[in-house]
C-alpha cells in the first residue's frame, strides 16, 4: 500500500540499477498533474529522495533532468484528464514532446495506471531489462492510499500468454492517441510491445512461480473482464467508486465472508438491498486521511486503492490495479489494467491483509444527511460533461505568429456548446486572472518563452450546485520558433556565474545540482567569475569530473551550442570559458 505522504515510490520505479540507464519509459494515467511530470527525469536523474516541491525550487534542476531524459519518457493521459497547473511555469513548453492525450474506443475514460521502462547496459552488451508497475495512483499530488504492484525481468525467446495483455495494451497507445505519434516513438512502442510481451514478470515473494498475469479492459474484442475462481470462499474488494451491479458480480466469487471497502458517502448511495450482501462494510477512518494544509487542500484524498481477493481451497487470489467496482470498469466502456498474483493464504491471505489495513478502517455507518441530486443538478453535471467532450473533440488548435516585440498565440476553431454552460480559456503559461471567456478565436500576446500547446479550460454551469470542470488541452501548435527552448534556457541561466556553476555542478553529478544556483553576491560581477575561473583550475575539475561520466558531456554541448547561438548568450559563455570547453571537449569527444 501506498499512504498519502509517500512521494518517491513512484520516482524509485523508474530509477535505473547499478550498471545501467534508463532507455524509455512508458507511463499511462487518467490524470496529469504537469509539475509532477517536470519532477519525474529529474527525480530519476538526479537520484534525489528530496520532495517534489523541494526539487521544483532549482528551475535549473528540472531543466537538465528534462533536457537528458525527457525524450526517454513518454506519458499518455486520457485527453481531457490533464490537470490545469496549480503554477505558471515556462518550463511547461518541455513537456509537450512527452505528453499524448488519448481517446477510447469505446465513450469511457482511459484509466490505466501502468507504467513500463526499458534499462540498458552501460556498457552496452547484455539484454535489456523490463520494469513493471501496475498502479491504482494517477501521475498527480494526490493525497490518497493507494496500491502499487512491481517487478522486473529480462525479456524472452517466446510469448508468455499472462503478459500479452499488457502488451497488447502498449501496443495499442499510438491508435488510441488523438494527435500523430512521430515515427520513431511508434516503432519504439511497438518494440517495447513485443519485448512485454516475451517478458515472464515474476510475483512478489510469498506468491507463486507463476508469472503476473495482466488483464487489459476497452480494448478490441476482450474488452471486458470478471475475475475467475472455481470454489470461492472469502471476498474482499476495496475501491473507491462503486457500483451496484458491479458489487453484486464480485460478491457472486465466494461464498464465504464478504468484507467491502469503499468511501462513505459513495457506501452511502447505495441501497441497503445492495450493501446487505456484504458482511462487512468498512470506510476508510478520518484518522487516516492526511489532512490538507494550504497547499494541498484542492487535492483529492482518501481511499483511492482498487484490490480484490478471493480465497479458493489452500490459496488465495489478488487482483490490483486501476479498475473501480463499477460497469463502466468492468463492461469495458473505459480501458482500464489489472495485475493477478495467487499465494497461500496462510502467508498473503485475506486475514493477513486486514490485520494491517483494518487499522485505518471503521465500521461504516450511513450518514444521515445524504446528498440527492436533484433534475436540476443532473442536467448541470451533464451540461458540463457534454461541453468537456465538446471542447476535446472540436479540433481547436493554436497558431503561433512574431508580432513586433511578442508573439501571437491565437486559439481557433469551431465548437457547439450548449447553453446552459459558460467557458474560460487561457495558456497555461499565465496567470489565471488573464482568463477570458472562450469566443473564437481567442488572442494572446506573449513572449516567446510563454508559448505553448496546452491551454486551460474551466466550464461553468448555470446551475449553482454543479461544480466547475478545470482541465488543460494538449492541441496541435504551429509556429512556434525552434529556439524556444533555447529562449527558456537563456532566462534560467542568465549570467556567467550561474552558468559555471551549473557546468560544475552537471559534470560533477546531477546530485550537485543543487548548488547551482547558489553563485553568492560576488558572482554579481565580472570580477567574481575571473577571480573563480582562476582559483579552481576549471579545466582540470571538467576534466576529471567528465572521465568518469564521459556521457554528460553531450548535456554540455548541447547546452553550450544553445547559448552560443546568440549575441546574449555568447555574453553569458565568455570567449574564455568557451575555450576551456572546447579543450575539455576535444579531449574527450563523447557522443559526437
Amino acid at each position: 500500500m501506498l499512504s498519502p505522504d509517500v512521494r518517491t515510490v513512484a520516482m524509485d520505479l523508474l530509477r535505473p540499477p547499478p550498471g545501467q540507464q534508463l532507455d524509455l519509459a512508458v507511463l499511462t494515467t487518467y490524470t496529469l498533474d504537469l509539475e509532477a511530470l517536470l519532477a519525474v527525469p529529474l527525480a530519476v536523474l538526479a537520484h534525489s529522495d528530496a520532495g517534489v516541491d523541494q526539487l521544483l525550487e532549482d528551475p535549473l534542476l528540472i531543466l537538465q533532468g528534462l533536457r537528458e531524459a525527457g525524450d526517454r519518457i513518454h506519458v499518455f493521459v486520457d485527453e481531457t484528464g490533464i490537470a490545469v497547473p496549480r503554477r505558471q511555469r515556462e518550463l511547461y513548453a518541455t513537456l509537450e514532446n512527452s505528453v499524448h492525450p488519448v481517446r477510447t474506443p469505446f465513450g469511457g475514460v482511459f484509466h490505466p495506471k501502468v507504467w513500463v521502462a526499458r534499462f540498458v547496459s552501460l556498457e552496452d552488451n547484455g539484454d535489456a531489462l523490463l520494469r513493471v508497475a501496475v498502479l491504482s495512483r494517477n501521475l498527480t499530488f494526490d493525497r490518497s492510499w493507494d496500491v502499487a504492484l512491481a517487478s522486473e525481468v529480462k525479456p524472452g525467446r517466446r510469448r508468455v500468454t499472462a503478459s500479452g495483455p499488457l502488451g497488447r495494451l502498449i501496443g495499442e497507445l499510438v491508435n488510441l492517441s488523438t494527435m500523430p505519434i512521430p515515427h520513431v516513438l511508434a516503432d519504439s512502442l511497438q518494440t517495447l510491445a513485443a519485448q512485454v510481451s516475451r517478458a515472464a514478470f515474476p510475483g512478489p515473494a510469498d506468491f507463486s512461480d507463476a508469472p503476473i498475469e495482466f488483464h487489459a479492459m476497452g480494448l478490441g474484442r476482450s474488452r471486458r473482464w470478471l475475475p475467475s475462481v472455481p470454489n470461492g470462499g472469502d471476498v474482499l474488494a476495496v475501491a473507491p467508486f462503486l457500483k451496484a451491479q458491479a458489487l453484486g458480480s464480485i460478491r457472486a466469487l465466494g461464498s464465504g465472508t464478504a468484507t467491502l471497502v469503499g468511501r462513505g458517502e459513495v457506501l452511502d448511495h447505495l441501497s441497503n438491498a445492495c450493501l446487505a450482501q456484504w458482511d462487512n462494510v468498512r470506510a476508510l477512518a478520518e484518522t487516516a486521511i492526511d489532512e490538507p494544509d494550504d497547499e494541498t487542500s484542492s487535492r483529492p484524498s482518501g481511499l483511492h486503492a482498487k484490490i480484490i481477493a478471493v480465497q479458493h481451497g489452500w490459496d488465495v487470489t489478488w487482483w490490483v490495479g486501476s479498475a473501480n467496482l463499477t460497469n463502466a470498469a468492468l463492461q469495458g466502456r473505459n480501458v482500464e489494467i489489472m495485475a493477478q498474483i495467487t499465494g497461500r493464504k496462510r502467508r498473503v491471505g485475506i486475514d493477513k491483509f486486514l490485520e494491517g489495513f483494518d487499522r485505518l478502517c471503521e465500521t461504516y455507518t450511513r450518514s444521515e444527511e445524504v446528498e440527492v441530486d436533484d433534475e436540476e443538478d443532473r442536467q448541470g453535471q451533464q451540461d458540463v460533461e457534454d461541453a468537456v467532450r465538446a471542447l476535446a473533440e472540436a479540433g481547436l488548435a493554436i497558431a503561433c505568429t512574431a508580432a513586433d516585440e511578442v508573439w501571437e498565440w491565437r486559439l481557433d476553431g469551431r465548437v457547439g456548446l450548449s447553453e446552459g454552460v459558460t467557458v474560460q480559456v487561457w495558456p497555461v503559461s499565465v496567470d489565471e486572472e488573464q482568463a477570458v471567456e472562450l469566443n473564437l478565436p481567442v488572442t494572446f500576446h506573449l513572449p516567446m518563452t510563454r508559448l505553448t500547446a496546452f491551454a486551460a479550460f474551466v466550464v461553468s454551469s448555470n446551475c449553482p450546485r454543479t461544480e466547475p470542470r478545470r482541465f488543460a488541452l494538449k492541441l496541435p501548435i504551429s509556429g512556434v520558433p525552434e529556439e524556444r527552448t533555447a529562449r527558456v534556457l537563456r532566462s534560467l541561466i542568465d549570467s556567467p556565474e550561474r552558468l559555471l556553476a551549473f557546468l560544475r555542478a552537471l559534470l560533477g553529478g546531477l546530485e550537485e545540482l543543487g548548488h547551482a544556483g547558489d553563485v553568492g553576491e560576488a558572482g554579481k560581477g565580472a570580477w567574481a567569475w575571473e577571480a573563480d575561473f582562476g582559483a579552481e583550475t576549471l579545466l582540470e575539475d571538467m576534466l576529471r569530473a567528465a572521465s568518469r561520466d564521459p556521457s554528460r558531456l553531450v548535456a554540455v554541448r548541447k547546452l553550450i551550442t544553445d547559448l552560443r547561438s546568440t549575441p546574449e548568450g555568447r555574453r553569458i559563455v565568455p570567449d574564455r570559458l568557451h575555450a576551456v570547453w572546447e579543450s575539455v571537449d576535444a579531449t574527450l569527444g563523447v557522443g559526437r
